[in-house]
């Protein structure tokens, strides 16, 4: 039997316990005794729950006859669990847990019944369990591979929507040895034994056709030992691809800056088409509007052997009726989906499914084919619409190109024959005039006595106009021999040119009293010795013009760096040129206003040629008082050395 004491212990323990705990009676599973928290718990006073059976208070189903039972099960074993639902003051419903077990009081045996109140724990479970789930749905739908493996490389958990790529199912790969699995993968190895060496690592590998970026990171234990490998893969094949497609778009656009002919720059684009959407039937036409006609340029080898043709040329035209010039005329891209559902094809006998068409503006048209009925991806679309525009620019250039060089071929034919005109005033011309010349002086020096003053005037014309002829033909040879007696271009003192010059004129100069004022010249990439010629004709026609005017010639000559080239400045105080002359100034044998001074009237269209050689300008400035002449000469860039 208990003592008074330990009995007032016991009650003291009893009523001060912060967890419910009520005694039921052995035999018929009532309450005998509860606590404050017990009551709390039920929102009755304890007294009131004495008597009740546990089942007159649990709104969840328990039943009188379960709680007897189990009340019964802990009296025999010595204790049992359970948990229920129970109902609390503030009318919310509470989980608890129940553990009962037997006990001898005042030599009585009966059954405590501890209840722990896990309403919070459990909804932290269910919580912690739709996180689990949500996660693991998460996981599972993501286009990845998620994998983890021991420290031995033995798979220990796979999910995720990349297995599907691989033809996997999750957790099929638990339990397997990645060296086994993936042995004949050589970069996947050694990315894996990497990772278990400690080392996070992030690659790129392939598995067949596939390409996976692939994360490997180790995880360690408190004692810094590998307890696993986490890995996270992503299928990137179709980024690669796309990665491909524009590399190929890029290299179309570099192939097709070096491209000359209309064949070349379609053989380029065909073949880069054939690689964006992977479709070998690839064609390109070129436009002739002179009768309304596509006609074959380029193709793949793989579109001629469809046609049953040996060369692109030989693929059909398409002419004015035809389906697609009507749809290069209306200038979108255009998708046939089923090329034999066409009411006028141009090659109705070819068995095309379907076919998209990209006008080139209106160059011609790119045509790319499937001998199925199949699609093209937006991606796909983009890229080649891209490739349509840098392929009608490509065309567009080869014609500006072959204009140019049709030109270019024309004005050498030009200069060619300027040349021969050189040479036939170089020689043919000058014999006869020499003669002319020479028995004109015969006839003065042997009859000159015997003329009478018109005879004599007569003989004067004649001589003078064989000196004009001699002079003129000079001045056409030194226009036309501008290129052909031309030196290389090197860094060139102008102020040295000019001296050389002023001192070829000195004569004349003094002559005249001409005063001629030169600054500072900056230095040009040039043929020294035609600078030279164009300030001896700047020069002589400024001093001979004011001289005629009865001026006292004043000259200055100036120069400014401008970017890359050097404007020079030759004015004078002559009588000037007049407005309507200036742009005329430059014509060959073309003399402004009316002078008496002796020249060909070739001297400024000289100077003109020579500056154009060297890519330059030169121009007559308005100017109230004299001339202004202003010419360009491309400027020193590069400081040159010794070596």
């Amino acid at each position: 039997m208990a003592s008074t004491e330990d009995t007032a212990l016991f009650r003291d323990v009893f009523e001060a316990n912060p967890d419910p705990i009520m005694i039921h009676d052995a035999d018929t599973g009532t309450v005998v005794r509860a606590n404050e928290a017990a009551g709390a718990l039920l929102g009755c006073p304890p007294a009131d729950v004495v008597g009740m059976h546990v089942g007159e208070f649990s709104p969840s189903g328990f039943s009188t006859a379960d709680a007897n039972a189990l009340i019964a099960e802990a009296a025999t074993s010595g204790s049992a669990q359970v948990e229920w639902t129970t109902e609390g003051p503030d009318g919310k419903s509470r989980r608890v847990e129940v553990s009962l077990e037997r006990a001898v009081i005042d030599d009585v045996t009966r059954v405590v019944a501890f209840i722990h109140d896990v309403t919070e724990i459990r909804r932290q479970e269910r919580k912690h369990t739709e996180r689990s789930k949500q996660l693991q749905t998460l996981v599972e739908n993501l286009p990845v591979v998620v994998f983890t493996l021991d420290p031995d490389g033995v798979f220990t958990y796979s999910a995720g929507r990349g297995l599907d790529e691989l033809g996997l199912e999750p957790g099929e790969l638990e339990g397997v040895s990645v060296f086994e699995a993936y042995g004949q993968y050589p970069d996947i190895v050694a990315a894996v034994e990497q990772a278990l060496d400690g080392d996070e690592v992030r690659v790129t590998q392939k598995v067949d056709d596939l390409v996976f970026e692939t994360w490997y990171r180790p995880v360690f234990d408190d004692d810094g030992e590998l307890t696993q490998v986490v890995s996270v893969a992503r299928d990137i094949t179709a980024l690669k691809r796309h990665e491909e497609r524009v590399e190929a778009l890029s290299e179309a656009t570099n192939e097709l800056l070096y491209s000359r002919t209309e064949t070349a720059a379609a053989d380029t684009v065909v073949h880069i088409a054939q690689r964006i959407v992977d479709q070998p039937l690839a064609a390109m036409w070129s436009y002739d509007d002179g009768d309304d006609t596509l006609s074959p340029i380029g193709a793949t080898g793989a579109a001629t052997d469809f046609a049953g043709v040996e060369r692109p040329a030989d693929l059909p035209e398409m002419g004015p009726e035809s389906d697609e010039n009507d749809i290069f005329h209306a200038g979108e891209p255009t998708v046939i989906e089923d090329y034999q559902a066409l009411s006028n094809p141009s090659a109705p006998d070819m068995p095309m499914r379907t076919l998209l068409c990209l006008p080139l503006d209106d160059q011609g048209l790119l045509c790319i084919g499937s001998d199925t009925v199949s699609s093209f991806d937006t991606d796909e679309r983009f890229l080649l619409e891209i490739l349509a525009g840098t392929a009608a620019a490509a065309l567009d250039r080869v014609e500006r190109e072959t204009r140019l060089k049709s030109k270019q071929t024309e004005l050498e034919r030009s200069n060619e024959a300027l040349q021969q005109f050189a040479y036939i005033a170089s020689h043919d011309l000058q014999e006869p005039l020499r003669m002319v010349s020479s028995y004109v002086d015969l006839l003065d020096s042997e009859y000159g006595d015997d003329l009478d003053d018109e005879a004599a005037e007569y003989m004067a014309f004649a001589i003078d106009g064989a000196r004009r002829m001699q002079e003129m033909v000079n001045a056409l040879l030194r226009y036309s021999r501008v290129e052909t007696t031309s030196s290389e271009f090197e860094e060139t003192d102008p102020e040295a040119v000019i001296d050389r010059t002023l001192d070829a004129l000195q004569m004349r100069i003094e002559e005249v009293d001409a005063s001629i004022t030169v600054e500072s010249l900056p230095p040009v990439e040039a043929d020294p010795n035609q600078v030279g010629q164009v300030f001896q004709n700047l020069l002589e026609n400024a001093i001979e013009y004011a001289v005629e005017a009865g001026i006292e010639p004043r000259i200055e000559v100036s120069a400014d760096r401008e970017d890359d080239e050097v404007v020079f400045t030759v004015s004078d105080n002559g009588p000037g040129i007049p407005d309507g002359d200036r742009e005329d100034v430059f014509d060959i044998f073309h003399r402004t206003g009316a002078h008496d001074t002796e020249g060909t009237g070739i001297g400024l269209a000289v100077c003109q040629r020579i500056v154009l050689r060297h890519d330059g300008r030169i121009w007559v400035e308005p100017s109230e008082d004299g001339a202004t002449f202003k010419f360009t000469l491309p400027a020193v860039t590069e400081v040159r050395g010794d070596d």
